[in-house]
């Protein structure tokens, strides 16, 4: 892939969807995180990356809390 690819990332507590490049690739994964997790990390395995830019919202929850 040329250049810097685009992603759009959704995360929730079970699952990852990933699409580069306003869809040109779709990956989702199904997550299980230990309770003691902390939040999503991002990292490269044999090369080197740079973060241009990150845009974060976080949604409200679908689940009644209110007891």
């Amino acid at each position: 892939m040329e250049g810097r690819p685009k992603l759009h990332i959704f995360v929730d507590r079970s699952s990852v969807e990933a699409f580069v490049n306003d869809g040109t690739v779709a990956l989702t994964g199904r997550v299980f995180p230990d309770q003691d997790s902390d939040g999503p990390e991002l990292y490269t395995i044999g090369g080197d990356s740079r973060l241009h830019s990150l845009t974060v919202w976080p949604l409200a929850s679908i689940w009644n809390t209110d007891g």
